[in-house]
């Protein structure tokens, strides 16, 4: 009974022992994380400041700081990295860290841009789309959007393929747009899978097919957008 005792505590250790050194080891590997990029970072690396403000804007081995990302995507854009200039965009867009300020925005969407970069493209083209820091202008909303799904951004298929749904900027082709929502649905743009779905719920562009349209609404729904959630419980009731 005792040797059984022995071995039962044993195994419990093990086990115990076995859950804890994995968490240690993610938390050692932050630490060690933060370290390299950080000083990479203070070298001039600026990949090494994009990785960084990822690690802060995700609390990876620090306490989220929205703030310090914002910094260091801002010491990466000053480096020319493309990159860095879109995600401080987007912070400056969505007020995270920092104030909203939609003219900064746009200044660092077009400087990602103008670097070549899909995304900034794809993100310049909405604030056209939307008129934020700029004044509305659907045909450059088209253009941008162009640029970005061209070099491979699936936001920017997306935001394309609504624009070819409603005729902005473009002459009306829902054929196209549902070629677009496709390509930005494959591509990892959730977006565009419910704007798919869509389509196919209501057969424009494409033969009606609703089971189909369940298909691409659940997994939207799957990846967090709530409005693709709404779209997929309308449809059942149907």
């Amino acid at each position: 009974m005792e040797q059984y005792k022995l071995n039962l505590w044993a195994i419990v250790l093990i086990l115990t022992l076995g859950s804890a050194l994995p968490t240690h080891a993610a938390e050692q590997a932050d630490k060690q994380n933060i370290t390299n990029y950080s000083l990479l970072c203070e070298a001039g690396d600026t990949q090494a400041c994009v990785k960084l403000a990822v690690i802060y804007q995700k609390g990876q081995g620090v306490e989220v700081s929205a703030a310090k990302a914002a910094e260091l995507y801002g010491r990466a854009c000053a480096g020319d990295n493309s990159e860095g200039c879109t995600e401080r965009g987007k912070i400056y867009s969505e007020g995270h860290g920092v104030e909203v300020n939609y003219p900064k925005a746009v200044e660092l969407f077009k400087t990602a841009c103008d670097l070549g970069y899909a995304k900034g493209c794809s993100s310049l083209g909405y604030m056209h789309l939307a008129g934020r820091g700029v004044e509305k202008d659907a045909l450059l909303a088209f253009i941008f959007a162009g640029q970005g799904c061209k070099g491979g951004d699936a936001y920017g298929c997306s935001n394309l393929g609504m624009l070819y749904d409603k005729g902005h900027g473009v002459v009306e082709n829902p054929a196209k747009a549902v070629a677009h929502f496709k390509k930005g649905c494959d591509g990892g743009d959730i977006t565009g899978c419910t704007s798919l779905g869509v389509m196919y719920q209501s057969g424009r562009g494409v033969a009606l097919d609703k089971t189909k349209a369940a298909t691409l609404f659940t997994k939207s729904c799957d990846g967090g957008h709530a409005d693709a959630c709404l779209k997929l419980e309308i449809l059942k009731a149907e």
